[in-house]
């Protein structure tokens, strides 16, 4: 038997490659994501350690704030810790480091370089014969001036700049200046290292100045005098200055490669996720190919089964095809995925200086590559293989096959069913109940997915597979009912098929509708509430301190303005009875998040608009509300009337909060509003706001303006613009353009999303492929005879492409009503908490669009197989067996 099933293999290996292809795909994704992770991951904790490698310890404030967009905050020490610490025994050399963010550069047409995103900009002050291993000059020398800087080398040449040019930055606190470039640098002794980041050198005092520290460090680094170790100096560093954090040089180094591994690591997890849709896709095809060659070789099976062979050889012998293409395919995939690693790491080469080569596969890797190919092979050939064991001999050799499938009431039964079950398990996750909400989705997700592709759909795929033959028959005459027949006549099949494209269709439906609906909700919010004509914005939702504090006062003033408004965003900890019950039994939320330092009291983060009460109810219709704007002082907060009744506030009550910048407060909710813009429903009066806030949110990233009745809203956006036009950081935007500004991110994140889920979709349609190019060797004869009554070779082709169009069509319409179904499911599940917050909306010229380009794809798909059938010899064909 085994020589059986090996030669067996060797004789059909044509028929298994599409099939391997499926496999290869999603085990090189995998795989080339681990390998790329791990090499980005020793690149930096390589560049890392160069950069420290010659501090010993490192001297910083105990005092640290959380913030959702990086590293935690940690307020600076002051420059007389220097000279302390320059006076403790056993310290060489010490020096004070200023490194933060918030200062970009301008490129030449007055933009931010990099338009706000890629590699971050730092700010560092250049520091002759540094400890740390910052690099060298490539040209010219570091700052010496306030008005000098010196900048990084893929920087200088990205922007056509050479030391002697002016450059102008955007800083945190000076608005838009002008300085000199005097230096180009890199990592290496040369300066010829790429960074990775893109640090801005500036003298001391001009860093400190623009970051909004005068006089102070974000940290100190020493090297120990020869002969003592980390360790040591660490300690008597720790005994000298009691009020300040030490820590040694390596503690260091680990600290800061963890919090970037961190993100790395993030990064590789959500592009694996669509790896491991692409490889739950190979499973239908796969089912599909070993159900077709099992159902092809029953006669062969019932001979050998005649001839003595056991029920478990004939298992055994299946399983062991499933065995060997599954090892075939993980190490092609394991290799292509080296190969796409190399590629992408060439590509990263051009953003800093990788670590060599890519990180070479492991025996980790490999023994993954294994087990997930050859196990999700064998998982996928299980069900067919024990199908063939038990067709009885005789039957087998008469060749009896007909697919009762979609005739089954137990099965319309079971899947009605497993929908049910399903069902309940995503209203249960989406209601947050149950010990892992998001494992209960997931399961959910999978067994309605299952039960419409393999069990409810085969009932389905005969009557529609003829219902839509008699749409194409009009245009396809002969060959459009043919196809519909060949589709119904063997619905398990058409409907397995299809399934590996439904999963495709029902995530990008899903995603695609959920956007959809951000955005209409955003547009909806956006028009009912805000009644100023334009708004003042940060180009950036991290921006804070891009707009000057003295720009509210410059728009006010102008004579066609009404009223100009500002905004602050940032955030606070809830300490009501409901936010601390809460986070006893919170598992996905970390202490310290959202500007709360990491000793504050448990508690719920939540984000706070600071707004003026004088101001905003002219810009913003709040909705009905009891009690007014006049009432909104000092220790005041106003809240919207729903989430108040969510935690039982009421008018006049009294919250216990905690603030990143004073500590545990009591705010009195003073006004309670019907409607708000979505971002938060708790409104601080701007008096309160500054009092509480750090000083990182403590600064306008909004302005909204109303113009003047019978003023010119031409000429008012001209002079708006003139007020920002040396304001890089900054836009002027009407409200369709607000509106564009904040779903903005939404379409980048759907193009990420698109393109990742592209390799199921590939997947999906070479399981077309392969079933239409196994459907043409299982029906040669009935081909043959079909051109021998007279059938063209170009009807011949037509019949199967309409076939592969009919399939695609039934998989993506399947998967359109799901992806609608659960997108209505998750809309209802956050409406249900959030009233009116979220617009449910159908996108249906995306939708369609959807359908028309899987039916397309479908049609492509089956180019070769109908180009195989069209060229079948007709005697040849016929008297095929």
């Amino acid at each position: 038997m085994l020589r059986v099933a090996l030669k067996d293999l060797m004789a059909r290996k044509r028929r298994l490659v599409t099939t391997s292809i499926a496999v290869v795909l999603g085990i090189a994704f995998l795989t080339g994501t681990q390998l790329l992770s791990a090499t980005l991951n020793d690149s930096i904790r390589s560049l890392v350690a160069d950069v420290y490698q010659g501090v010993d310890a490192v001297v910083r404030s105990p005092k640290t704030t959380s913030t959702p967009f990086g590293q935690p905050l940690r307020t600076p020490v002051e420059a007389t810790v220097l000279d302390e610490v320059q006076g403790v025994p056993g310290v060489d050399r010490a020096q004070g480091f200023v490194e933060a963010a918030g200062n970009e550069l301008i490129d030449s047409k007055g933009k931010v370089f990099g338009g706000g995103v890629g590699p971050p900009t730092i700010t560092y002050n250049w520091v002759e014969d540094s400890i740390m291993g910052t690099g060298g000059v490539r040209e010219g020398r570091g700052p010496t001036a306030d008005d000098e800087i010196a900048i990084d080398g893929t920087s200088a040449d990205t922007l056509g700049l050479k030391p002697g040019d002016p450059v102008k930055v955007a800083t945190l606190t000076g608005g838009v200046k002008t300085y000199t470039l005097v230096g180009v640098v890199g990592l290496g002794a040369d300066g010829e290292g790429k960074t990775g980041a893109k640090p801005i050198f500036f003298t001391t005092a001009e860093a400190q100045a623009i970051t909004g520290q005068p006089g102070q460090y974000n940290f100190v680094a020493v090297r120990a005098e020869p002969g003592i170790g980390q360790r040591e100096i660490a300690r008597t560093l720790a005994d000298a200055l009691p009020q300040e954090q030490v820590i040694t040089g390596r503690q260091f180094v680990d600290e800061n490669q963890e919090s970037i591994s961190k993100f790395v690591d993030i990064l590789s997890t959500f592009v694996s996720v669509f790896g491991y849709v692409a490889l739950f896709v190979a499973v239908f095809i796969i089912y599909n190919t070993f159900s077709i060659l099992v159902q092809q070789r029953t006669r062969e099976t019932a001979l050998l089964r005649a001839v003595g062979a056991r029920r478990r050889q004939v298992l055994g012998a299946s399983l062991l095809e499933a065995v060997v293409v599954g090892v075939i395919a993980s190490v092609l995939g394991l290799v292509l995925g080296v190969i796409i690693a190399m590629l992408l790491v060439n590509a990263l080469q051009n953003l800093f200086t990788m670590a060599g080569s890519p990180a070479l596969p492991g025996v980790g890797n490999v023994v993954f590559a294994l087990v997930v190919g050859v196990g999700i092979t064998v998982v996928s050939a299980l069900a067919p293989a024990w199908r063939s064991t038990r067709v009885p001999p005789i039957a087998a050799l008469g060749e009896v096959s007909i697919d009762r499938s979609n005739l089954s009431r137990s099965r319309m039964v079971v899947g009605v069913l497993m929908v049910l079950v399903g069902g309940a398990l995503i209203g249960l996750g989406l209601a947050d109940t149950g010990p892992s909400p998001v494992a209960m989705v997931g399961v959910g997700a999978v067994m309605v997915l299952v039960s419409f592709a393999l069990v409810i759909g085969p009932t389905m795929a005969s009557p529609f597979s003829r219902l839509l033959a008699r749409v194409m028959g009009p245009v396809g005459g002969v060959s459009a009912r043919l196809a519909g027949e060949n589709a119904a006549r063997n619905p398990k099949r058409t409907a397995s098929t299809a399934a590996a494209l439904t999963i495709g269709v029902t995530l990008v439906t899903l995603i695609a509708v959920i956007a959809s609906s951000i955005k209409a909700s955003t547009d909806k919010m956006i028009d009912q509430s805000v009644t100023a004509d334009y708004v003042v914005a940060t180009v950036s939702l991290t921006s804070f301190g891009a707009i000057p504090p003295d720009l509210t006062e410059k728009i006010s003033a102008l004579d066609d303005v009404a009223v100009a408004s500002p905004l602050r965003f940032g955030f606070m900890r809830l300490l009501d009875a409901n936010a601390v019950a809460n986070a006893a039994t919170a598992t996905t939320v970390p202490p310290g998040t959202f500007g709360v330092p990491d000793d504050a009291p448990p508690g719920e983060d939540t984000a706070v608009l600071g707004m003026d009460p004088r101001t905003w109810f002219d810009v913003v219709d709040a909705g009905t509300t009891d009690g007014s704007p006049s009432d909104l002082g000092p220790g005041t907060v106003a809240v919207e009337k729903h989430y108040a009744e969510t935690r039982g506030w009421r008018l006049g009550d009294t919250i216990p909060v905690y603030f990143g910048a004073t500590g545990r407060q009591e705010l009195k909710v003073a006004m309670l509003f019907e409607q708000g813009l979505g971002q938060t429903p708790i409104w601080l009066p701007m008096d309160t706001f500054a009092a509480n806030q750090l000083p990182l949110f403590n600064s306008d990233y909004q302005i909204y303006v109303k113009g003047a009745d019978g003023a010119s809203m031409s000429e008012l956006r001209d002079q708006l613009d003139a007020l920002v036009a040396d304001l890089p950081t900054v836009a002027v935007q009407d409200l369709q353009q607000f509106v564009e500004a904040q779903t903005g991110p939404i379409n980048t994140f759907l193009y990420i999303v698109y393109g990742l889920l592209a390799l199921a979709i590939i997947i999906a349609l070479v399981g077309i492929t392969n079933t239409l190019a196994l459907s043409i060797l299982e029906r040669t004869r009935e081909l043959g005879l079909l051109r021998a009554i007279g059938m063209s070779r170009r009807q011949l082709r037509r019949t199967v492409r309409y076939e592969a169009a009919i399939i695609a069509v039934f998989g993506a319409l399947m998967g359109l009503v799901l992806g609608v179904v659960f997108s209505a499911a998750l809309t209802v599940a956050v409406a249900a908490d959030n009233p009116g917050l979220v617009t449910y909306h159908l996108p249906v010229v995306q939708l369609v669009a959807i359908t028309v380009i899987a039916a397309v794809a479908g049609v492509v798909a089956a180019w070769l197989p109908a180009r195989r059938a069209a060229r079948l010899d007709v005697l040849a064909a016929i008297a095929s067996n």
